[in-house]
């Protein structure tokens, strides 16, 4: 008796914040909130359905029995910050929070019954491809999900060539670099969505035929004797010269050998599909690290080659942004979905709408792989501490005012599509999100909402507050008082989905914006801490004639 006293008195010591959380969310926030797609597909054809946001479900002949041949399917996504939270799809697994890759329901109808004989691959679109992630299902316990018996990405093609080439890159590549920091050469995060993939396949090859490495760095018409002839620089100016893929290449080699102090090693026995698996590599661990996109959005060499090309008619580098859209390195995969005799609808709480049979269509994305075997709910996750840039941190929340309810309160970190419940710390008088000192891993600096809500004499009150994560932080909340049908309005005012929207502008949409502003401060873009005057004209050559080739638009000459 005394052994199975102290066993629970140990297990209520132990039980985290998280088990004080009311069960009033599935009242608000559930998945009545999200809307059901409906399709009536044969069982014994083989089907490929396409739901609205983008999922593609196959269905093998034979792999659904029922009562009937004809049945009707069920499903719903949440793929967004938005419908995750408006759904109430808390991402946690055993009390620890989880950064979502989307989620995806499949079930029958109602009045249908169904049992999976065979597995049933969904591929879930993503933005961002992390080969870290893995499977959950979904465990329903009194209108709550906790994701559960994970099981890593099966094989598909993305991940062939993303573990091909992981391999390929520790025996070709690592002596010198590393993806998110520089090493002996440069950091390579983000190259595969800096330069187009050509380039880049070249590069590492050393292909002389693309680049014509001798025809750039001398002889008539060089690239250097060009930029070093006043007279010919007026000329390539006067008729929008745009540098060539070729003499591109030689500024950003010479910038790099000087840069680093040695040639980069050329690797002609590698394939086209080596290198393809390679970036593949390069792009899935980039993608991993999101907040390190601002600090490799350029690196020194890059910005020399904007730099000169300033220099030469930036005019012309913009039609060629325009011409470039489409040729960046990407994980996508292209999909047919054929013809399907099947009716789909989608319905929500309020309407119904229905929609055409799909018509034969490709669709171009890149996918996660689930496969289902049973029905019900599955997402594709990781563990958020799994992240390389989260550190152990401590997260308050106190509720000004004096309330004495069941409050519901939550974690969002949209871009790591994380919606984590709180409940009340050991002292009952914060909050917090993991362990019931306040303790819990978190992303640094990363753009984060509590949200929180509770009712309160047949009224909602409800507050929200905007913050970035830090090792140790209190964040305090206000509540107001608004209405059920308000609720949907406030968590779509925070604009969640902002880090990954449905409208993404062209490849080179941000480039292009930034050559508009280029183009009368070309001064401005002269690399800080790089130098870029080995490929320049001296000043004493060209005296004022310098000043005046160099000087673009309103802007001063260039130093």
């Amino acid at each position: 008796m005394k052994q199975i006293f102290l066993q629970f008195f140990a297990a209520i010591f132990m039980y985290s914040c998280t088990s004080d959380k009311p069960a009033a969310i599935s009242g608000l926030l559930n998945e009545q909130n999200l809307a059901s797609q409906f399709f009536t597909i044969n069982t014994e054809a083989d089907t490929t359905l396409l739901t609205k946001s983008g999922c593609i479900i196959n269905i093998p002949k034979g792999a659904i029995t029922s009562s009937s041949q004809n049945i009707k399917l069920e499903i719903k996504e949440a793929l967004s910050n938005t419908d995750i939270v408006m759904a109430g799809l808390s991402t946690m697994s055993g009390g620890q929070a989880l950064s979502s890759g989307g989620m995806v329901y499949f079930n029958a109808a109602e009045g249908y019954t169904i049992e999976i004989k065979k597995q049933i691959e969904v591929l879930v679109p993503t933005k961002n491809y992390n080969r870290d992630m893995q499977v959950f299902k979904g465990d329903t316990v009194n209108g709550k999900i906790d994701w559960k018996a994970p099981e890593a990405l099966p094989q598909d093609s993305t991940t062939d060539k993303v573990d091909a080439g992981k391999a390929l890159f520790l025996n070709n590549c690592a002596s010198c670099h590393k993806v998110d920091k520089d090493f002996t050469g440069p950091a390579l995060y983000g190259i595969t969505d800096r330069l187009p993939w050509e380039w880049v396949y070249a590069f590492s090859k050393h292909n002389s035929e693309f680049f014509k490495w001798n025809d750039c760095i001398e002889g008539e018409g060089s690239f250097l004797e060009r930029i070093n002839d006043s007279t010919k620089l007026r000329q390539a100016k006067e008729h929008g010269h745009i540098l060539s893929e070729g003499e591109r290449a030689c500024i950003y080699h010479q910038c790099q050998k000087r840069k680093y102090g040695s040639e980069m090693t050329s690797f002609p026995m590698l394939e086209e599909g080596d290198m393809k698996n390679i970036y593949s590599y390069v792009k899935s661990e980039s993608d991993k690290r999101p907040e390190l996109k601002d600090k490799f959005a350029k690196n020194c060499c890059d910005s020399c080659v904007d730099y000169i090309e300033a220099s030469l008619g930036l005019l012309a580098q913009k039609e060629k942004l325009k011409e470039g859209n489409g040729q960046f390195f990407n994980l996508n995969r292209i999909i047919t979905v054929p013809v399907q005799d099947t009716t789909i609808y989608e319905e929500d709480t309020t309407s119904t709408t229905l929609y055409n049979k799909i018509t034969p269509t490709s669709v171009q994305a890149t996918f996660y792989t689930i496969n289902i075997k049973t029905v019900g709910w599955y997402n594709i996750d990781i563990l958020m501490k799994n992240y390389n840039d989260c550190m152990e941190s401590e997260l308050f929340v106190r509720l000004q005012g004096n309330y004495n309810l069941d409050v519901n309160i939550n974690l969002i970190i949209p871009q790591y599509k994380a919606f984590v419940e709180g409940g009340k710390l050991k002292d009952s008088t914060q909050y917090g999100f993991d362990e019931n000192d306040g303790k819990i891993m978190l992303p640094q600096n990363a753009k984060a909402y509590i949200i929180a809500f509770a009712e309160k004499d047949d009224k909602l009150i409800f507050a929200k507050r905007e913050f970035n994560t830090q090792t140790k932080q209190t964040v305090e909340l206000l509540f107001t008082e608004i209405s059920k049908k308000q609720l949907k309005s406030e968590i779509s005012s925070l604009k969640l989905d902002n880090v990954d929207a449905e409208v993404k502008d062209s490849k080179n949409a941000a480039e292009i914006r930034a050559v508009d502003k280029k183009i009368n401060a070309a001064d401005k873009i002269k690399p800080k801490n790089c130098n870029c005057d080995f490929l320049m004209p001296s000043k004493a050559s060209t005296d004022s004639t310098y000043e005046t080739l160099f000087k673009i638009g309103d802007s001063t000459a260039i130093d």
